[in-house]
């Protein structure tokens, strides 16, 4: 690794060198900045140039040294057949720079990206490149993360296909109480974690994956998060995503999870009992557990759980999905599962008056 800058000119000169030895253009070189808000600035034009999918902005303490740098990963493409975790082949770029920076960069990162602008997610910010645009090339995710001098920062690249394929709720086909519904029980996780699986079911084609892909925007930041798909839309480097089919298996995969420990869960469609089983057990054991399912109506999934799993009580939050008979285009209607006195489950569709389902 190379000297530590001492100033931020030195810390974008150093960081510009990096990448030059590793072969990595960047079109535009930012000009050498004088204070740290022009180095906060040019970070990002940095990253969304060199096409950087994460970056941090550090200090750490180890056994009472103060250390401090900045490290950007370049994730290289999968090739079609991989298997394993998505996006794991990651060249890092690093340039230290003296622990005395750090707290004026921060802060000047923490400004830059407006920390705090949203109440929901009072740990983010966001920093749009090129700046203001509507539509930016790219977006970032920005987290700030105490640490041994100032908060530490990790800012994730969200571009255009990224975006796309984790679209939020409130774009879907839903009505706003619903879309208001599903965005917070994913950013509270709680009755996720209280053995409430959420389901997305219908046919195929009816915008099940599509509804998926948006749980995972939704999530809160600083969360375990492993997913297994088929055909995974992009690389998102915040989540752990596998790829599965024939091989590995949902099964496998899913069990390889659980001995990680994982927050969530999302996966794809379980396609035998097994599959069902491991994935509604992973509901019960306090893992938030997101999954998409084959079924013709909120019943017919019900019916399809009682038979995998005939002694298992489980109340899931239901989305079906389903085509307008006229348009053809998809429609999301949440539904919830109760149980009478005598042990019977009926399906009943959610409503934002009962408190009792919020």
């Amino acid at each position: 690794m190379s000297t530590p800058a001492t100033t931020p000119s030195e810390l974008i000169a150093g960081l510009l060198a990096q990448f030059a030895a590793e072969g990595i253009p960047v079109p535009r070189p930012p000009p050498l900045p004088t204070s740290a808000e022009d180095a906060a600035a040019a970070l990002f034009s940095i990253a969304a140039q060199t096409r950087t999918l994460v970056f941090s902005v550090w200090a750490d303490e180890d056994e009472d040294v103060l250390t401090a740098g900045t490290s950007f990963f370049i994730v290289r493409a999968d090739a079609p057949d991989h298997q394993g975790l998505l996006g794991q082949d990651r060249l890092p770029v690093r340039q230290p720079f003296a622990p005395e920076l750090h707290p004026s960069l921060s802060q000047a990162i923490h400004a830059l990206s407006r920390r705090g602008h949203d109440a929901e997610r009072p740990a983010r910010g966001t920093v749009a490149h090129p700046p203001d645009a509507s539509d930016p090339d790219v977006l970032f995710w920005v987290t700030f993360q105490d640490g041994p001098v100032a908060p530490s920062v990790t800012a994730y690249a969200r571009d255009r296909q990224l975006r796309a394929a984790q679209p939020d709720f409130a774009s879907l086909n839903l009505g706003a109480s619903e879309a208001a519904f599903l965005t917070e029980r994913f950013l509270r996780l709680d009755t996720l974690f209280q053995g409430r699986p959420v389901v997305f079911s219908g046919a195929r084609g009816t915008g099940r994956s599509t509804s998926l892909h948006a749980a995972m925007a939704a999530l809160p930041d600083f969360t375990n998060v492993l997913v297994a798909l088929e055909h995974p839309r992009a690389v998102d480097v915040r989540l752990g995503i596998v790829r599965v089919g024939d091989t590995p298996p949902l099964a496998q995969v899913v069990r390889a999870f659980l001995r990680q420990d994982p927050d969530v869960i999302l996966a794809d469609e379980p396609r035998g009992a097994k599959d069902l089983e491991l994935l509604i057990n992973s509901a019960l054991t306090g893992h938030g557990t997101v999954f998409v399912l084959e079924a013709e109506s909120p019943e017919a999934f019900l019916a399809r759980l009682h038979e995998a799993l005939p002694e298992v009580t489980v109340a899931p939050l239901i989305v079906h999905h389903a085509l307008d008979a006229a348009t053809g285009t998809p429609r999301r209607t949440l539904y919830t599962v109760t149980r009478d006195d005598s042990g019977q489950d009926h399906v009943k569709a959610w409503s934002p008056h009962a408190v009792s389902e919020n």
